[in-house]
């Protein structure tokens, strides 16, 4: 092993050579170009073909050359006669010898021949997608550790959404790559786009991810991969920006930051091969979901297996900040052996574990000993950590064998998978985000008021009169019938649809619905699509639901006791003309009848209505699903759906069928329209102006408040509530409660994000958590709160990051309600209602008066 990696080294040197600006040729070499470059003919050859390059690199380099000015090399294909494609990297300078013009050019490979083996099975078609991420703000040093396990996080968040799970290449640097198979650029670039925007939330608004892409023709996979990494590359460098600016402290950063990305995918350091290879193995890891013992001990073989490595152990942090062991193995030997504690080498058990060291360093030395200490950590907690035994073995002059961040990252995150891990009450408390909206069954689910039909439906449920419900189809004609069956007490069995479309003649149209008769006490029936039935079927169901008298019974009886909903595809009238639906049974349901608009004119019901046939169709399939991607929401939103719920439902089955992943995307339910990260408004076409005026003016565009409208009439309106019930509620606090639940359901749990929209830090929420689970019986039990709940989650899914913080600008809405509708009350009180003492409600107030004052000066 040991003559492995000093074989690398060497071949891994800076490869010199020194070639004359004018005729191209190389008048001298050191060891390493010789082994770059192989050949009889170096010293003596022309650059231009000793190198091979194509003609996209060739070009400015020859111009570099010529020009005699120093430049650093971006990362080149090299294709040498009788070699191997190689990337390198390198730098030019100019330097004179013997009265020549002469340059000097530094070679130097930039990843080795196992790190490429992910592009290997890229096919002619396919097209590779190189993501680079980088801070949002350019003077912002980007922290190596911090960058591993957002890399890590930005690996699994692609592994959710890839078809294939292996065609996602492990991250180097601040760099992924993924194959997208057989694809034309176009569709290709609708995926990137879709990428960026599921991986936003993640990414927040500290940093930011761009995409460079290439499509496999003629060439060599590994020219693909270059060309890709090359436009992601120049699309970071290529920002328009200011032409002048002024000197500054953060110009440095600058050209620091831009430094430690300018190769791309090629960044990471020649050194961390094998910890590239040691983050492979683990990957490869079968993690079983029931026993961390299993998967640990396979974790601490493989550790054994790297170079150096004599013996390796795993603690676990527990309820009191100790740690405790869990497992080791001893490599000294032959063979493995899983060893206790009390026969690990004197080095390592004489090892002082300090937490608050492990929270703020990434690997730690023991002082005068051969171990290193490897913390464990996911983003909200510390989990424990391991510890790898290297001694100095007689001359070995290389450095010991440690894990790069993202191992130590991907294990601690695998290990919070168990109960025994997860369980510990060291770590900090987990927001379990549920699977998907709580929308998923129909009680007390109306969000989607269906322009004022659900309100009619509500309302009828409570007047004994035939109800005909008017949609095109697939609009949600049933669901109003259930509201009414649900709202007037009916069971949820006693629901009966009859599909009238299904009766082959008379005979049966007439049994069944005698048979339904009969025995439709407390039921609710709803005739789908009547007017399709035999003209004597709709004749005599009509007589019986007027009379309320049963046609076939002797002697007479009365009807039992039901209600009678009709679902009907267009109005009334034209059904008579040309759909062929009977007078009397018209006549029947013409009183109330309940008009449901398409869903394209309910656009703020279409992610409603998709999360919750989502739900549904999940349950049915026993799939677990976490929901829609961001970009799958928009293209919800940007579809017309002309088949309404049903078309959206055949999407999403159709969705389910051919993905097997957690989220869903609009690759699979097939919208394709254009993607955009942040979606913008369609540019007008040309009007011809005599057609404009000729044309009928447009109806004027309803107003639609917004959720942070709604929410303040919403607290208004159960602050008055309160006060006529002469009870006293903690209205603030509750309301920063769901905002933060909020705020954390949608980042997914990712408190580094959900911090960033409250303004506040991540450790903040873990301490906040505890007290909103206390007070969320309370909460959830209080009828006059429920509209202010749902509207903050609406009002958070919409809500950007800006300059006021959000917990600001609520109690502010809150504070204005109390100060206008709180005269007589008590200033304790008032303090109480906000859910904070007095003094902070005193300030709060002062506050709040100062803004307004400052308002009225502007």
């Amino acid at each position: 092993m040991n003559s492995k990696r000093t074989a690398q080294q060497s071949i891994s040197g800076a490869a010199e050579l020194q070639l004359d600006r004018d005729s191209g040729e190389v008048f001298a070499c050191n060891e390493a170009a010789r082994l770059l470059l192989p050949g009889d003919g170096l010293v003596g050859g022309d650059w231009r073909e000793l190198l091979g390059l194509d003609a996209s690199s060739y070009a400015p380099l020859a111009a570099v050359i010529k020009s005699g000015l120093r430049a650093a090399l971006p990362p080149l294909l090299l294709r040498p006669p009788g070699g191997v494609e190689t990337v390198v990297g390198g730098y030019l300078y100019p330097q004179a010898n013997d009265n020549r013009r002469g340059m000097t050019l530094l070679l130097f490979r930039l990843v080795q021949d196992e790190e490429l083996e992910f592009i290997q099975s890229m096919a002619p078609g396919d097209v590779v997608v190189v993501l680079g991420v980088e801070p949002a703000h350019p003077a912002a040093v980007p922290d190596g550790a911090a960058t591993a396990r957002m890399m890590m996080d930005v690996y699994a968040g692609l592994q959710q959404i890839v078809p294939a799970a292996e065609d996602v290449a492990l991250p180097r640097g601040a760099t992924i790559a993924l194959l997208l198979r057989q694809l034309p650029v176009e569709q290709a670039l609708d995926i990137g786009r879709a990428i960026l925007s599921h991986l936003g939330p993640l990414l927040a608004t500290q940093l930011r991810a761009r995409i460079g892409l290439a499509r496999r023709e003629d060439g060599s996979p590994l020219a693909t991969t270059v060309a890709a990494n090359s436009a992601l590359t120049s699309l970071q460098f290529s920002d328009p920006g200011e032409f002048i600016t002024v000197a500054s402290e953060s110009d440095q950063a600058v050209l620091a930051v831009g430094t430690t990305s300018s190769d791309g995918l090629f960044s990471a350091a020649v050194d961390s091969v094998e910890q590239y290879a040691y983050l492979s193995g683990l990957l490869r890891l079968k993690v079983d979901a029931k026993r961390s013992s299993d998967y640990l001990k396979a974790v601490v073989a493989h550790t054994l297996a790297q170079p150096g490595v004599v013996a390796a152990a795993v603690y676990r942090r527990d309820h009191k900040h100790g740690f405790r062991f869990v497992t080791a193995a001893d490599g000294s030997g032959e063979q493995v052996q899983v060893v206790a504690e009390k026969a690990l080498p004197r080095a390592m058990r004489r090892c002082k574990f300090n937490g608050e060291d492990m929270l703020q360093r990434d690997v730690l030395s023991a002082p005068e000993s051969d171990c290193a200490i490897l913390p464990l950590k996911t983003a909200d907690s510390l989990l424990g950590c391991v510890v790898l035994y290297c001694p100095a073995n007689g001359g070995r002059n290389e450095a010991p064998f440690v894990p790069g961040v993202a191992a130590t990252y991907y294990l601690a995150t695998s290990l919070s998978r168990y109960a025994d891990w997860r369980d510990s009450e060291a770590q900090a408390p987990l927001l379990q985000r549920p699977t998907l909206p709580p929308e998923e069954e129909l009680e007390g689910y109306v969000a989607d008021n269906m322009e004022g039909a659900i309100d009619q439906a509500v309302f009828l449920a409570r007047v004994d009169v035939p109800v005909a419900v008017i949609g095109p189809r697939g609009t949600g004609k049933l669901y109003v019938a259930r509201i009414i069956h649900q709202e007037w007490g009916g069971a949820p069995e006693d629901l009966v649809a009859i599909d009238c479309r299904a009766f082959r003649s008379r005979k049966e149209a007439l049994k069944r619905i005698a048979l339904e008769l009969e025995r439709c006490e407390g039921k609710t029936l709803v005739f789908k699509s009547p007017h399709l039935m035999h003209s004597d079927a709709q004749l005599k169901l009509a007589r019986q639901i007027s009379s309320r008298v049963l046609a076939d019974s002797q002697p007479p009886r009365y009807l039992p006791r039901a209600r009678f909903v009709a679902l009907l595809p267009d109005t009334m009238d034209h059904l008579l003309r040309f759909g062929g639906l009977n007078e009397k049974l018209a006549s029947v349901f013409a009183g109330y009848p309940v008009r449901v608009p398409p869903i394209k004119d309910r656009k703020r019901a279409v992610l409603r209505w998709a999360h919750k046939i989502l739900a549904q169709e999940a349950g049915r399939r026993d799939r677990r699903i976490s929901g829609f991607t961001p970009d799958a929401e928009q293209a919800l939103l940007q579809h017309d759906w002309p088949g309404n719920i049903s078309e959206m439902r055949q999407c999403i089955c159709a969705a389910l069928d051919k993905s097997d992943k957690e989220w869903v995307t609009p690759v699979d339910i097939g919208l394709f329209k254009g993607l955009s990260v942040e979606p913008t408004a369609a540019a007008p076409g040309e009007h011809p102006f005599l057609q404009s005026v000729m044309e009928p003016q447009r109806e004027e565009v309803v107003y639609s408040a917004s959720p942070l409208e709604d929410l303040r009439v919403a607290l208004g309106e159960s602050l008055h509530s309160m006060l006529e019930n002469n009870v006293i509620k903690p209205l603030g606090a509750w309301l920063e409660d769901e905002l933060v639940l909020a705020v954390c359901d949608r980042f997914q749990g990712n408190k580094r994000a959900a911090a960033e929209l409250l303004h506040t830090k991540p450790r903040n929420i873990g301490r906040w958590l505890p007290g909103i689970e206390a007070r969320n019986q309370e909460r959830s039990a209080s009828l006059l709160w429920q509209a202010p709940r749902q509207l903050v989650r609406q009002w958070v899914l919409e809500a950007a990051v800006s300059e006021e913080s959000p917990q600001q600008l609520l109690q502010g809405m809150l504070l204005s309600h109390i100060q206008r509708q709180c005269q007589g009350v008590s200033t304790v009180d008032r303090a109480r209602i906000m859910g904070m003492s007095t003094p902070t409600y005193l300030k709060r107030l002062k506050e709040l008066s100062a803004a307004q004052t400052e308002e009225e000066k502007q």
